[in-house]
């Protein structure tokens, strides 16, 4: 990556990633699930920096559904080329398989600029909406969804059912990728040691956090896994808070900016301000509109532009261009919050190329690899790499080629941001995880120095474990 690497048309043209430490920002994982990024960093890194549940959301949800009160698994469906779906993946979901195709956070617009969907639905006798649903739910993933509240409140009763099938799920994932009978058990202890089985005493924050201690125990570390809720956001809201309660104009223009970029309500009339409380032993969220009394049943929570005092959060470098990453940048610049973003990437899919074990090859992609159904599964990374880097080619004459090239694209790009840690160590086992290195760590620094625009001393930092 190069450090003069500018971010694009989104009102901050005058920034640029540039390369860092990771002694310098220690990475701070701030993630619901304890079972992908978050774990992901804990292997690149090997246990270095802070990690904490993001406890503060919910675990998942069902659109139409969110009021539910158990928790289960359901099918991702993408249900138009806009990207609606039908439900918020947060803490747990899971591929049918490692290196299987998966749809369903796919850009088909993208393949709609390269050859019209009606086209290619057409080739094969369905509508562009069925084309797009059905093809998500064929070739995706499953997703833990439950109620609308917060994981720090929600009780292992309620959880317990959902989280099982989760299990089963991953479990599932696995043997559908392993070619041969004899890698199964080995492969299954390894996922159902970061997966163990849930315990009626435990909540669903408890079970979270033992999840992630033992990935990292994996990594030889005993950093601490700490709660967004009861160890990270101040109680009271912070010291902005004030400011957006006083409608403080500088204030208000700079969050107001920033929401444009990601294309988000602005602060206004009609719209509250940028906080929520959440009750710590009922998990309900409800939108901050005046100063409350505070309560020590509950914590005053900023919405991602707001917080504040959180450096080095870790995100993959394939979100760095994004438009909620970026006005993310402006926010926290902009009312010196404190809070800043570092970009990852690993090179983990290269290093599962001396892979031996056999796997399943996926059937969309087989056409890719000669058509065999099973190979070694770093040869399968190999050929798959190799496909990706042809993909430019134009095949408008050939609508079955360019639909196969695109749902590689995708899948690849699914896998470096979400990366499946658990499925990638269940199937590769200890030496893949020790050849697992940081390929690039970089944040954003301006052109030029400047003034912040907005006054304040910034935030107190990462939490102390």
């Amino acid at each position: 990556m190069s450090a003069t690497t500018t971010a694009p048309r989104t009102g901050l043209a005058d920034m640029r990633l540039v390369d860092v430490a990771p002694s310098a920002v220690p990475p701070l994982a701030l993630y619901q699930s304890p079972w992908t990024i978050a774990l992901a960093i804990a292997f690149a890194f090997r246990g270095a920096g802070t990690y904490v549940i993001d406890d503060i959301d919910n675990a998942g949800v069902a659109r139409g559904k969110e009021e539910q009160q158990d928790f289960r698994t359901i099918r991702k469906e993408v249900l138009s080329k806009k990207g609606w779906t039908n439900c918020r993946p947060l803490a747990a979901f899971c591929p049918d398989g490692l290196l299987f195709a998966n749809l369903s956070r796919a850009d088909y617009l993208a393949l709609d600029r390269r050859m019209p969907l009606a086209v290619l639905a057409k080739h094969v006798s369905t509508t562009v909406e069925r084309l797009i649903r059905d093809t998500s739910r064929e070739h995706g993933m499953w997703s833990l969804t439950g109620p609308d509240r917060a994981i720090t409140a929600v009780p292992m009763r309620t959880a317990m059912t959902g989280l099982r099938d989760t299990i089963t799920k991953h479990e599932e994932a696995v043997l559908r990728t392993l070619a041969r009978p004899q890698d199964h058990e080995p492969a299954l202890r390894r996922l159902r040691h970061l997966m163990p089985e849930p315990r009626p005493e435990e909540n669903l924050l408890d079970y979270f956090q033992q999840c992630l201690r033992r990935g990292l125990e994996l990594v030889g570390s005993d950093a601490p896994v700490l709660s967004a809720a009861r160890d990270l956001i101040p109680p009271d809201g912070g010291r902005l808070l004030p400011r957006f309660l006083q409608g403080d104009p500088e204030t208000i223009d700079v969050y107001n900016a920033a929401a444009a970029i990601q294309g988000s309500r602005p602060i206004g009339t009609d719209h509250p301000l940028p906080y929520y409380t959440v009750g710590l032993s009922d998990g309900a969220r409800a939108d901050l509109t005046h100063a409350i009394r505070r309560s020590p049943d509950q914590v005053i929570a900023p919405k991602i532009l707001a917080l504040e005092g959180i450096a080095g959060m870790a995100l993959p470098r394939t979100t760095a261009h994004r438009s909620t990453i970026l006005a993310r940048e402006h926010a926290y610049r902009g009312l010196a919050s404190g809070s800043s973003q570092v970009f990852f990437d690993t090179d983990w899919l290269e290093s599962l190329g001396s892979c031996g074990t056999r796997v399943h090859v996926d059937g969309i992609f087989q056409p890719l690899v000669g058509g065999r159904q099973t190979m070694p599964l770093g040869d399968l990374v190999i050929e798959l790499l190799r496909h990706e880097e042809s993909g430019e080619e134009d095949h408008r004459e050939d609508p079955r080629r360019l639909w196969t090239l695109w749902a590689l694209h995708e899948t690849l790009a699914d896998l470096r941001t979400w990366q499946y840690p658990v499925l990638a160590y269940a199937v590769a086992g200890d030496k893949w995880l020790e050849r697992l290195s940081l390929r690039s760590y970089a944040e954003y620094r301006p052109l030029s120095p400047t003034r912040p625009t907005s006054s304040g001393n910034g935030g107190s930092g990462r939490p102390q474990p």
